[in-house]
């Protein structure tokens, strides 16, 4: 009896060490660095650790596939990519219902509508549909299908080429898990001008086409919830200092007279040269929704537009992260920032920024920042694929990011 125990307990620990050692083998298996272009799985997933291979890298990797006879591309750059997550990357096209989205975006003459599998983007690619026919179109808008209603999708516009009895649509990616349409119209004859014609004459040649016929013609995105924000970012310039205690307590547009003015030189001087710039702001908006939520002490340091630092053009130089802007912003202009190093994420986390700190609206609050429309899934410190004309937000929010527009997760 003794030895059937014993052979027993041998059978059964070969069986857990034998299956700890297929895990361990799985866990360790090496996975293959992905090339420049690859063609996609069935299942369209490129996973966590294949994309860790390009994470950081000074180059672009595309991704092809094919569905309903339309080709597609994703476009990822290497160095944009810091913390990588699997990605689904599969499409899948509409063929019901484009008729009804046509009629909705002013008798649009061509649509395409596709959906993007719910995922976390590693960055934000270009897509590329490569669809088998001439489009008659000059313009092309991405909006998204929002319970029904048709709405005009931000910081993604299209570019639209013929190329061989086919139209080549491109557009970046900023959020996945969404239904969208590309509806085109217009008429590749009223793209052409005259040789010599300078872009700004052309557009007033457009502009008056438009009005002379703006009751019979309309483009398609007029009938389309273009969805934009309060125009506070276009009609905000100078900060709000009707209360008191903000001028108090660290004013987001220039602490004291002379620290305006040496802003004020510098920027006379950056726009003098040919220094590149990025837009960068910062904002607490979202506050003003949630005051109930507020910390009381905290309530003097929200400014009563809910901007500590509106759309400001901000010198880039080669190797800055968003990190560094974040600095040299806020401490040219003397607003309070405070940040920590975490060892785990290898990355600066910021805690505050203008006396506002995580927590202070809610225990869903705090600071994030995105680059372009994306939120970043790792700190700022390490997004260094900067360029040029790229815009740069910190926002505070109040529900994790989605009260801001991060859906992602």
């Amino acid at each position: 009896m003794k030895n059937f125990l014993k052979c027993l307990l041998l059978i059964a620990a070969g069986i857990i060490l034998g299956a700890c050692g297929q895990v361990q083998t799985k866990e360790h298996e090496k996975v293959a660095p992905l090339k420049t272009e690859t063609r996609l799985p069935e299942n369209g997933v490129i996973s966590k650790a294949q994309m860790a291979t390009i994470v950081g890298k000074n180059q672009a990797f595309r991704f092809i596939g094919e569905n309903q006879k339309i080709n597609y591309r994703w476009t990822y750059q290497g160095q944009q990519i810091q913390n990588p997550v699997k990605q689904k990357l599969n499409l899948h096209f509409k063929t019901q219902g484009l008729d009804q989205v046509k009629k909705a975006a002013n008798n649009a003459k061509h649509a395409v509508g596709f959906s993007i599998e719910k995922m976390e983007l590693a960055g934000t690619p270009e897509l590329q549909l490569t669809i088998p026919s001439n489009w008659q179109a000059n313009k092309a808008y991405l909006v998204s299908d929002i319970k029904g209603s048709l709405k005009k999708v931000k910081g993604s516009p299209i570019t639209i080429e013929n190329r061989d009895n086919q139209t080549l649509l491109r557009f970046r990616v900023l959020e996945a898990g969404v239904d969208y349409y590309i509806v085109a119209g217009g008429s590749t004859q009223e793209q052409a001008t005259t040789e010599g014609e300078t872009e700004n004459q052309a557009l007033s040649n457009d502009q008056s086409k438009q009005e002379a016929n703006q009751q019979q013609k309309a483009t398609p995105d007029q009938a389309i919830d273009n969805n934009d924000e309060q125009a506070t970012e276009n009609s905000v310039t100078t900060a709000d200092t009707e209360n008191p205690a903000e001028t108090k307590a660290q004013n987001p547009t220039g602490q004291a007279t002379n620290q305006t003015q040496v802003v004020g030189d510098k920027t006379k001087k950056e726009q003098q040269s040919t220094e590149s710039t990025v837009t960068f702001s910062i904002s607490a908006r979202t506050i003003l929704a949630n005051w109930s939520d507020l910390v009381k002490e905290k309530q003097p340091y929200v400014p009563s537009n809910g901007w500590i630092l509106p759309p400001t053009q901000v010198p880039l130089k080669s190797g800055d992260s968003v990190y560094d802007l974040l600095v040299q912003a806020t401490k040219e202009r003397g607003i309070q920032m405070e940040s920590r190093w975490t060892p785990m994420y290898d990355a600066y986390y910021v805690s505050g920024i203008h006396q506002l700190y995580e927590f202070d609206c809610g225990n869903l609050s705090g600071w994030m920042y995105q680059v372009n429309g994306w939120f970043p899934n790792y700190g700022c410190s390490k997004y260094k694929d900067l360029h040029p004309g790229d815009e740069i937000k910190w926002e505070y929010t109040c529900d994790l990011g989605h009260d801001i527009g991060n859906n992602q997760k």
